[in-house]
């Protein structure tokens, strides 16, 4: 059985601590950020589920086809 998100106690906890990365991008943005600041924020995430990929390919397509 392959190792992933589900069954992977380590897995698991690293791809909780990418989503909690990606979580504080978005909640330290405001009204008062710029559009360069916002598009940083979804680089960074882009960045981010691509590491989620090296740990767990189906976790990081789920959050890819989320948006």
């Amino acid at each position: 059985m392959e190792k992933n998100y589900h069954n992977c106690k380590l897995i698991k906890e690293k791809v909780d601590a990418i989503l909690e990365e990606m979580a504080s991008l978005f909640t330290n943005l405001g009204i008062d950020s710029s559009p360069e600041e916002v598009e940083q924020a979804y680089k960074k995430e882009r960045e981010l589920i691509e590491k989620i990929a090296e740990l767990d390919e189906t976790k990081a397509n789920n959050l890819r086809s989320s948006y």
